[in-house]
């Protein structure tokens, strides 16, 4: 006890002593905790959990919509205008931080957000609370005290990349890791001195290894620390050449991030978390010729049809062959050209590195000069002036030769032509884009610039009410929309309907104008939820996807009696137990097994109670356990154990001694020989039991003498068991309880009311500044594991002596 408290005082003085802790609290004074007491953590994690189902199909189909778009809004600035054949432009966008991971709705989705090949984000709520354990058995806390809670988020951003960026280490490719703890609240300073630990491990799916540079795989501060210094960094280095696949030396690998919470003198917690893989290339034909970047995305190249590109009328084209394939050749009802990212019903183009299927590229390119020839004559180059230009491009696999029609040939400028081939040739280059990698093409309508050219009718918006998903009644559910239009900002309204549920059920929206919120729904059931958008020109878009709303059980808790109360055999035992329901149309009842060997007492719950009076006619410790049940079946229980005594049901006297077994003296525990006990007991008044109980292990110090007056109560049951505590010393220390188990055998003696077989006996010893009842910390017990009821105790049987129930003596 007395090193529990330094150990939290010396914490919160270094919390106040420290540099680097600006804006903490000062501490205030430690939790006080008594005898038989110990400090507990728990944690509990607030993250948007993809529903079981949706997570195998959201990781297959990347082009997820609401995924797709939402990568649009960020990758809107970075658009190429073009140059003549030869020179060198792209525009970057702008850099991606951990706080814009952090502040983005879609970063708290299992596995993060994916951006692009060089940008991960992720993100993830937990809140601790630190208690004060008041009654423990068996490990499980009945009873406890709030000293106070904690809250805080962990954002990780991810970063790519290839070697024309600083290497940390000549010739080893790299991936890294900016972390940042953060939003931090506190209810009690003194949790300004729980620890908090984040752990960034690199797990190689192949024969690849990960190696960490020293003092970037794990960051520990306390919370008063993070909160003067949120950031930390993690990175990995790989071998380009260890285990490498392919023409490309593919290598790939997962990680994960665990974050492990502790306290002085307390528990420590920790949860672990799945990163998204990322891969390792050496290709030649890309940025640096050696690279790492995030795999698990289709990415999406940006054109823009503003009058200012070099390029312009190659853009007009892919955006006729999207949005007019009618007007376009060669002539094929119900074209559909694939790669649109704003499609409904979207298809990917996938990169063909020209060397290495050269044949195929080539077969692509003659497709689409056979139709431009075809429609605008052998002679459409005009002396090299004008090209044939083929959408989609000769380097996808789904160019001309393999779209049996779905695609575009058109004969345009041949600068036009070469800057939009600069441009797709760049971006993939810098973008890490592999032969095989898949890719959208997203067209963008900028301001017009200063030039002419055909104004482009209003494309609408596209909206996605993003993925079916589940969740409780009565909890947050997120829904992950998206809206884009080129033109302009729409308006966005989320509506719902009831599909199914019980009568009078209901939701509502944290903000139906937002294209990202949550929705709270009253019961169970399925919800169709409607994003629609609207640009004020054209007819408005909506998306619609299901929300199943399913049973959230309730949670029960046993208020009263206190375990291991004691009452008179014939007053009446008080059970309370209230409950909890997120579902606030849920009707509820309430069973309670009263341990008796009565039948089950069944009734409807009351005002969110499971409340009960019971009588116990006879002397014993029963096992009260309540169960509540909502209209759906869900259900909760709770347990708690009460001792009844009855001063008419006899007295006892117990003798004799048993093996004591190996383990059960914890402070010796190879220690084994002969256990001598005593006990007499009975009730010579109405409330206390008079007697004496000693107990000695043969051959060893160990010395139980229960002091004067030191029964508290005598349980003697109709079938031959009987029970009784105190307190009493141990080697003439005082401070310490007992528990006296003991069987009455038929075999040994013709007894009115008996137990099969012959006399058995168990004894607890433990200190009480562990509790008031055993459990916590026990110093002696010949039936370790077994349960405290009378009942399943599972006394030893007897090497000598007795265990002798009288019955009660009649005046």
């Amino acid at each position: 006890m007395r090193r529990l408290l330094a150990a939290v005082m010396v914490a919160t003085t270094l919390l106040a002593m420290s540099p680097g802790r600006a804006g903490a609290a000062p501490p205030a004074d430690p939790p006080l905790v008594g005898p038989g007491e110990r400090l507990v953590l728990s944690m509990t994690k607030t993250q948007d959990v993809t529903p079981p189902g949706n997570a195998a199909r959201q990781a297959a189909e990347e082009d997820d919509s609401n995924l797709t778009l939402r990568r649009l809004f960020y990758k809107e600035q970075d658009v190429d205008f073009g140059e003549p054949a030869g020179a060198s432009s792209a525009v970057a966008a702008a850099p991606i931080s951990v706080v814009d991971c952090a502040a983005d709705p879609y970063a708290d989705t299992t596995g993060g957000f994916v951006i692009d090949h060089y940008n991960w984000c992720y993100t993830v709520g937990y809140s601790v609370e630190l208690q004060v354990c008041q009654i423990n058995i068996l490990g499980l806390c009945l009873k406890d005290r709030e000293i106070g809670t904690a809250s805080w988020r962990m954002s990780v951003k991810g970063d790519g990349w290839d070697a024309d960026m600083p290497e940390a280490r000549p010739g080893m490719s790299q991936i890294g890791f900016i972390a940042m703890i953060h939003d931090i609240e506190v209810s009690n300073p003194l949790l300004e001195a729980m620890a908090l630990q984040l752990d960034l491990t690199c797990d190689p799916e192949g024969t690849a290894l990960c190696q960490a540079l020293p003092g970037e795989t794990q960051t520990n501060r306390t919370v008063a620390e993070w909160r003067g210094d949120s950031g930390t960094y993690f990175r990995y280095l790989v071998d380009p050449d260890f285990g490498a696949v392919g023409r490309d030396k593919l290598s790939w690998f997962d990680f994960d991030i665990k974050t492990t919470t502790s306290y002085p003198s307390a528990n420590s917690l920790n949860d672990t978390v799945r990163g998204n893989s990322f891969r390792c290339d050496s290709a030649v034909y890309l940025k640096g010729e050696r690279g790492c970047v995030f795999d698990n995305v289709v990415e999406i190249l940006t054109y823009s049809m503003d009058s200012r590109t070099k390029y312009r009328k190659a853009a007009l084209h892919m955006w006729e062959a999207y949005n007019q394939p009618a007007k376009t050749k060669p002539d094929l009802p119900g074209k559909n050209v694939p790669g649109n990212a704003l499609a409904p019903q979207r298809r990917a183009l996938t990169r063909l590195f020209e060397p290495y299927d050269s044949a195929i590229a080539r077969d692509n390119n003659a497709e689409a000069v056979r139709t431009c020839k075809q429609w605008w004559g052998d002679d459409y180059s005009q002396g090299g002036q004008f090209e044939c230009d083929e959408f989609p491009f000769k380097t996808t696999y789904q160019g001309a030769s393999l779209a049996n029609g779905h695609y575009s040939a058109r004969v345009i400028d041949a600068t036009d032509n070469g800057s939009s081939g600069g441009v797709w040739s760049n971006w993939s280059w810098k973008q890490r884009v592999l032969h095989e990698d898949s890719f959208y093409i997203n067209l963008k309508l900028d301001d017009g610039g200063a030039g002419g050219g055909t104004p482009l009718p209003d494309g609408g918006p596209a909206v996605s009410a993003g993925p079916d998903v589940t969740g409780y009644e009565g909890s947050p559910i997120a829904l992950r929309g998206a809206v884009h239009d080129r033109e302009a900002a729409a308006s966005a309204h989320w509506s719902y309907r009831i599909v199914s549920g019980s009568p009078g059920m209901s939701c509502q929206f944290r903000d139906a104008d937002a294209v990202v919120t949550r929705i709270v729904c009253s019961n169970e059931g399925v919800v169709e939820v409607t994003l629609t958008a609207d640009d004020g020109v054209n007819a408005s878009a909506s998306d619609s996807a299901t929300v199943t709303v399913i049973n959230a059980p309730p949670k029960i808790e046993i208020t009263s009696p206190d375990p291991w109360q004691v009452f008179k055999a014939g007053t009446s035992v008080p059970l309370r137990a209230p409950f909890t329901d997120p579902g606030s149309q849920d009707t509820h009842s309430c069973t309670v097994t009263w341990d008796d060997g009565n039948p089950a007492d069944s009734y409807p719950a009351t005002s969110h109670t499971c409340d009960r009076d019971h009588t116990f006619p006879h002397a014993g410790m029963y096992t009260l356990t309540v169960k509540v049940t909502d209209d759906a079946g869900a259900s909760d229980e709770a347990t708690t154990m009460v001792v009844v005594y009855d001063p008419n049901a006899g007295f006892d006297n117990a003798d004799g001694s048993f093996a004591s077994p190996q383990g059960a003296w914890r402070a010796q525990p190879a220690t084994t020989g002969v256990m001598n006990f005593h006990l007499t007991a009975r009730y010579y008044g109405p409330d206390k039991p008079t007697g004496t109980a000693r107990a000695y292990l043969a051959n060893t110090t160990l010395r139980l003498d229960a002091v004067e007056n030191g029964l508290e109560w005598l349980v003697v049951t109709p079938d031959g068991k009987v029970a009784a505590k105190g307190i009493g010393t141990i080697n003439g220390q005082s401070g310490y309880g007992f528990v006296y188990y003991g069987y009455d055998g038929c075999s040994t003696g013709p007894v009115v009311a008996c137990q099969p077989g012959p006399d058995k006996f168990r004894m607890v010893l433990w200190p009480l500044s562990s509790g008031p009842v055993p459990g916590n910390e026990t110093l002696y017990d010949n039936r370790a594991g077994a349960g405290y009821d009378v009942d399943v105790t599972n006394p030893q049987q007897l090497g000598t002596g007795a265990v002798t129930i009288h019955p009660p003596t009649i005046d």
